[in-house]
């Protein structure tokens, strides 16, 4: 089956087909070309050099990410020519052959998965983390949960082992129990007032953050739990949050849509090395 094939079922199998504007999206072919035979496909958070390398060594031909290929909004070059990295990574993939498709937009707009309409990536992350059961608001769309009441300690460490991260950033009250989870979008300013105000209005005790600015949810947080409320963020990351719908995608979606060939999910890392103080 020929790459460009494989776009168009999966994006048919979107509820954003038809509606997503072709001329706006960000889901475009970020390189290499699609009128070619599969070999394999590896599904990741971000083409990096290191997951093109191990698309490579698996066979694959073609990568389907969820993120950018070169550093900025929409992907573009033109600004890059001369840049010593991005002509490093361009030769990779010239070596290599690997075509990259970016699939956001679709996979974010609901995909059909046995009979219902999911956000993939966070229906991933929910399935991933085994908290399907636990959804307290949108099905298709999960992003508040009530969890069984659990140390927040051992929260923490439950999400690093099934994100496979190396460690987590945290603010506010770590020795209480968390039950009210909640993942906002993007806490970077514009949005916080309204996301401070669901937290509030939704009894949230615990936010598990993407983007997070210091001084507006983090910190409230943070005061919350400097008097004496069981508040708390585990700041994990966006990349770190989002790339469990990517490892769904390759496990649990995309064989039935493509029977045969050959899927694999390929971790692009924990997005943090966390250095502590001696």
């Amino acid at each position: 089956m020929k790459i460009s094939e494989i776009i168009e079922i999966i994006k048919k199998n979107c509820k954003g087909y038809g509606v997503i504007d072709e001329t706006a999206t960000r889901d475009k072919v970020l390189y290499g070309e699609t009128d070619r035979e599969c070999t394999g496909i590896v599904t990741t958070i971000y083409a990096s050099y290191d997951v093109i390398r191990k698309a490579q060594e698996l066979g694959a031909n073609f990568i389907i990410a969820h993120e950018s290929l070169f550093w900025n909004h929409g992907d573009h070059t033109d600004w890059l020519q001369e840049n010593e990295t991005f002509r490093i990574k361009k030769q990779l993939l010239d070596e290599t052959g690997i075509t990259v498709w970016r699939d956001h937009d679709y996979i974010h707009s609901c995909v059909l998965h046995e009979g219902e309409w999911v956000d993939g990536i966070f229906y991933g992350l929910a399935y991933e983390l085994g908290w399907l059961d636990y959804v307290a608001g949108d099905k298709g769309m999960p992003m508040l949960y009530e969890i069984p009441e659990t140390p927040t300690r051992e929260l923490a460490q439950y999400l690093m082992e099934k994100m496979n991260l190396k460690g987590m950033k945290t603010m506010g009250d770590l020795d209480g129990v968390s039950r009210r989870i909640y993942i906002p979008m993007h806490i970077i300013g514009p949005q916080d007032n309204q996301e401070l105000s669901f937290v509030e209005e939704n009894k949230v005790d615990t936010v598990l953050a993407m983007e997070i600015t210091d001084f507006t949810l983090a910190i409230y947080m943070r005061d919350g739990a400097q008097a004496g409320l069981n508040k708390r963020v585990l700041a994990a990351g966006h990349f770190n949050v989002e790339e469990p719908g990517m490892k769904w995608l390759a496990e649990q979606h995309l064989p039935s849509l493509l029977p045969g060939l050959p899927i694999a999910f390929v971790q692009a890392g924990d997005s943090y090395t966390m250095l502590l103080r001696k």
